[in-house]
């Protein structure tokens, strides 16, 4: 039966008819590398779009134990490059593509690489594996994102994208990280030639990397994954700017139990988006109908794709696609993230 989405506010989602060529659309897909601070090199997919620099972009963040070329992603992807967004999907260290550690040499000497990363003792490993990491490392992962936005930003200042409106698409654990990079971004000076990326919590940030995320789309939000209880009461502190300046949009399956408590948690407890000032109708949290599908499951089912497009077109309109900022992107050296900053240990 096919399943419909319920709307969140009348208007928000019109009907639409379910797409059913894009799969079969060829995308113009560019299989890319950046490195992360520590030398991992990390393999994805970048999907131009027609409209250069004026083109919004979207990040996608899997699951853990999975990849960007699993589920529905590459569908997803197709769909919204034609629609005129460029698109990055990339796997986390550990995952897919992306074990591979070019710089063993520097990778080894970091003390969090050494101690939860299960592994030989040999400095001269170059492969890694999600298997290997134990769950205190999980949140190392926010390095990669950390290095897929300076990535963006370079493809930004050659005319590539436009990273003054970045839209997040994570699943399950993936919603989880970028969750914790968004309240990062809100900490991070948006220009890479400032001395000190990152400033203390609640300290006035006139220019925060969060300014250029036009929203965010969780699949299934995970609040612990693989028992790893992030500490987002820390980022509490955080939480107003998230909640009035970035919409987010909770999808889950009806019928997925564990989902629909993450989104409740996530959504009442967290977020408080019930004290939403500036979002309008744009976010919201209601499930698909008589589905127990989880994270990029979702994708390509009934009209989910087809509402993730309708969704992203209100969140490019809501903020008019300005003249591209100069990112000054090349000439920066990555830093490792302030995990304490975020309440990890």
């Amino acid at each position: 039966m096919r399943s419909t989405l319920l709307v969140a506010a009348a208007g928000l989602l019109l009907a639409l008819p379910i797409s059913r060529g894009y799969s079969q659309e060829k995308s113009n897909k560019e299989e890319i590398s950046f490195e992360t601070f520590d030398g991992v090199t990390i393999k994805g997919s970048f999907y131009p779009s027609a409209k250069g620099g004026n083109s919004p972009v979207v990040m996608f963040l899997h699951k853990f134990g999975s990849d960007t070329g699993k589920d529905g992603w590459d569908d997803l992807a197709t769909q919204l490059q034609g629609k005129g967004y460029a698109v990055l999907a990339f796997d986390f260290r550990g995952h897919g593509r992306s074990k591979f550690i070019n710089k063993p040499e520097l990778f080894w000497t970091f003390g969090p690489n050494r101690s939860l990363i299960n592994h030989s003792g040999d400095p001269k490993k170059k492969v890694i594996a999600f298997a290997d990491f134990r769950a205190g490392y999980l949140p190392y992962l926010l390095n990669d994102i950390v290095a897929a936005r300076l990535y963006l930003d370079n493809r930004n200042d050659n005319g590539g994208c436009n990273t003054s409106n970045i839209i997040v698409i994570g699943a399950e654990e993936g919603a989880s990280l970028g969750f914790s990079w968004l309240a990062l971004e809100a900490l991070r000076q948006a220009s890479y030639k400032q001395t000190n990326w990152y400033i203390n919590p609640g300290a006035a940030n006139p220019s925060p990397g969060s300014d250029d995320i036009a929203g965010a789309i969780w699949l299934s939000f995970s609040k612990s994954p693989l028992k790893l209880a992030f500490p987002y009461q820390y980022q509490s502190r955080n939480m107003p700017t998230l909640r009035e300046h970035i919409p987010m949009w909770f999808a889950v399956g009806q019928n997925d139990k564990i989902g629909m408590a993450d989104t409740t948690y996530m959504y009442d407890s967290v977020l408080h988006a019930d004290q939403k000032k500036n979002q309008l109708e744009l976010t919201f949290k209601k499930p698909i109908e008589k589905i127990d599908l989880r994270g990029a499951k979702l994708l390509g089912n009934g009209t989910t794709n087809d509402d993730i497009d309708k969704y992203i077109k209100k969140l490019v309109e809501r903020r008019p696609n300005a003249a591209q900022k100069k990112r000054d992107a090349g000439d920066a050296t990555l830093r490792p993230v302030p995990l304490q900053m975020l309440g990890f240990n």
